[in-house]
């Protein structure tokens, strides 16, 4: 290893250590206490319950590991998620240098201003708003150890050493059973790295398009082969664990394929064009139109723009599809892809250009608009984050009062609270008044059904029996609508504490 280091060119290792200290600083954020709803079911279960009520159900095998693993070593939870998130950001990094270094490989930059360039697009093609999701959870390590291997399979990919689609294999294999969601990132990274060297290969065109059918169609195995023992390792468990889970959606008539689709599009609308609020409304279509316009005004070859637009429709393919078959939602850590576009395009441009230096002025341009999409993505990466601390105040504000009323009661009482129950108000929010709706980033975890009693257990340091609400209390909490969270959504009689949920 160390002799690995000392064979890296200065001028590359200072790099790398630029890029890995620009990506711990974008992430800092995630380098304190912060909270999902699985943290709070995490707490509530403990590291060896945890595990095979979610991640063992899933086919996640190494979270599973990992999990037991500290479980075992009694690290504490706060040191975990905050170490976990750690070595999250540095497989981030790593992942990014891996991308310069195979783009500087393969372009053979000459200017640094293109080189600069080259930086820019893989930090917009790596950490993208989506990406954010893997550093969110308590598993971040692992989802983002998982990025590192799809990346790693790309590389592979590109230098073709021996047993080559063992690796691959391998690597996705890894990849799937670190996150099953992470395999869908590989298409769209292999297709546009084939095209990066496509590009730059002088050898007849004919000749290169027989290797790369030949070669998307083994990747295209080899994933597809990744996900089946995925989806097997997800069978065993869940038969093995007695589970009734069942995430597939079952689609028996024609209506019901229609009906699915409506929900599909309504999905697609908040994933592309709201962005997930993650970044301003329309920024994918915009920044699309503007790639194509600047790649159509390089007049490159028929082939290549067909294969650009092959990259486009796979990346949707890729998301619109597993729609169809499971009950995903609007999640963003299932639909990177969709926001990788924007680095896939500035990496294809960044190409192009390079092969025609006579092209001044749309070089310029060019530049210009990767460094300031790179500006634009890192500002919004550190607000989003921000956003994501301000939303976990909000949920510790409203623990702190609950906790307040229910020490009070018991003071009051000589009663100790055992159970809990709660409803929903006639329209519940899922996310606190001035909190973006960035969907798990930032979602109200007292509004959240399957964590709203852990989130209770942690604050007030109990664990709450659940019961059911009698329909007193219920005709007491009919037809009121709240729109933040006060104590009248609180009552505590006997031994109980009813909640309603705004």
């Amino acid at each position: 290893m160390l002799k690995k280091l000392k064979n890296i060119p200065k001028e590359d290792l200072i790099k790398y250590i630029i890029i890995m200290v620009v990506t711990l600083l974008l992430c800092q954020n995630f380098l304190q206490m912060h909270y999902s709803s699985d943290t709070y079911v995490l707490y509530a279960l403990g590291y060896m319950e945890y595990p095979s009520k979610y991640f063992l159900l899933d086919g996640r095998l190494i979270s599973t590991v990992v999990c037991y693993l500290a479980g075992i070593l009694k690290i504490p939870i706060k040191a975990y998620i905050i170490g976990m998130d750690f070595i999250g950001i540095i497989f981030v990094g790593l992942s990014i240098c891996t991308v310069v270094k195979l783009l500087e490989k393969l372009i053979k930059p000459k200017s640094n201003i293109l080189k600069l360039s080259i930086i820019c697009a893989s930090f917009l093609l790596v950490l993208n708003q989506f990406t954010l999701e893997y550093l969110l959870f308590p598993e971040s390590a692992v989802m983002c150890m998982g990025l590192f291997l799809i990346i790693q399979a790309v590389r592979i990919m590109i230098e073709n050493p021996k047993h080559k689609y063992l690796k691959i294999f391998m690597c996705l294999l890894a990849a799937g059973i670190s996150y099953q969601g992470l395999l869908n990132i590989f298409p769209t990274l292999a297709i546009l790295f084939y095209l990066v060297k496509e590009i730059k290969d002088e050898r007849p065109y004919k000749e290169k398009e027989k290797e790369f059918f030949i070669d998307m169609v083994k990747l295209a195995i080899l994933v597809l082969i990744s996900l089946g023992i995925c989806m097997a390792l997800v069978k065993i468990g869940t038969k093995a664990l007695n589970s009734e889970q069942d995430r597939k959606m079952h689609l028996m008539t024609l209506e019901a394929v229609r009906l699915r689709g409506e929900t599909v599009m309504e999905y697609m609308d908040e994933l592309w064009n709201e962005c997930m609020a993650m970044l301003p409304k329309h920024t994918n279509t915009i920044v699309l139109v503007i790639s194509t316009l600047l790649i159509i005004a390089l007049k490159p070859k028929k082939e290549y723009f067909l294969q650009y637009l092959l990259i486009l429709i796979v990346s949707f393919g890729i998301c619109i599809v597993p729609m169809f078959m499971f009950n995903t939602g609007v999640c963003g850590r299932v639909n990177v892809p969709l926001t990788m576009l924007w680095g896939v395009s500035i990496i294809v441009l960044l190409t192009l250009v390079s092969e025609k230096p006579e092209k001044k002025i749309l070089s310029k341009i060019i530049y210009t608009y990767a460094i300031v999409s790179c500006i634009i993505n890192s500002i919004f990466i550190m607000q989003n984050i921000s956003e994501h601390i301000a939303a976990n105040r909000v949920d510790e504000n409203t623990g702190a009062t609950i906790n307040y009323l229910v020490k009070e009661y018991e003071e009051k009482t000589g009663n100790t609270v055992t159970k809990f129950s709660f409803m929903y108000d006639r329209n519940p929010q899922q996310y606190a008044v001035g909190i973006k709706p960035m969907q798990s980033l930032t979602e109200r975890k007292f509004a959240c059904s399957w964590c709203i009693r852990s989130a209770v257990d942690f604050y007030c340091h109990k664990d709450l029996k659940y019961t059911a609400m009698p329909r007193e209390i219920r005709d007491r909490f009919k037809n009121i609508d709240y729109k933040e969270f006060t104590e009248e959504q609180i009552i505590i009689e006997g031994d109980t504490l009813y909640m309603l949920v705004y």
